[in-house]
């Protein structure tokens, strides 16, 4: 590491001008840039950028600069502190800028967004639910099972499930796995017969 020249200077300085810079990019473009972005930036060679500014961010081997950055943090966060004023002042500036540009979408949504800050519009969700009468209920039985064999099949099913802990569709899938079962069987034995069939 090079210490700072201080030669010929009327106030002695503490970092270097690329941990100058890397200060100024970090705080400046905090959340914008990554610490590895401000390092290149600042001048660092891009393959230990990332090494660089773990070391300039570690307060055991850089306590000056983590001290210089941390100031400037507290400096910038009442900067960055959003409050209603300043929140609309903003989106009435983009607004502004957007419908000079034509952007009419970005400058309608900018409006939208000031509304909703302001609490003019609000949210809703509402879940309807009603009682089905008996003629509707059998109306939506009947659409859903074609067959009383269908009904009284799912209706078993339904029952087991109950009665049993289990799932619906868990039984169903038994059932299906244990028809599957059985034709595999079925084909097995009918295959069988063939091949001894030609063996004779």
């Amino acid at each position: 590491m090079t210490a700072p020249n201080n030669k010929g200077k009327k106030y002695l300085t503490k970092f270097t001008p690329k941990q100058q810079k890397f200060i100024d990019l970090y705080t400046s473009k905090y959340g914008e840039l990554s610490a590895t972005e401000c390092a290149i930036r600042a001048g660092y060679d891009r393959d230990s950028a990332h090494t660089r500014a773990h070391e300039l961010l570690d307060w055991r081997k850089h306590p000056e600069v983590v001290k210089k950055i941390d100031e400037r943090m507290i400096e910038n966060k009442e900067l960055w502190l959003v409050d209603k004023e300043k929140h609309l002042a903003n989106l009435t500036r983009i607004g502004q800028e957007a419908r000079a540009k034509g952007l009419y979408g970005v400058a309608a949504k900018c409006e939208e967004l000031k509304g909703k800050a302001q609490g003019f519009y609000i949210d809703r969700n509402m879940t309807l639910t009603k009682e089905l009468t008996e003629e509707e209920l059998n109306e939506k039985i009947l659409k859903n099972f074609k067959s009383v064999d269908e009904y009284d099949a799912f209706t078993k099913d339904l029952k087991d499930a109950l009665y049993s802990g289990q799932k619906v569709t868990d039984i169903r899938q038994k059932k299906r796995d244990a028809a599957a079962e059985d034709e595999r069987e079925m084909l097995d034995q009918k295959f069988s017969g063939v091949t001894k069939r030609r063996d004779n």
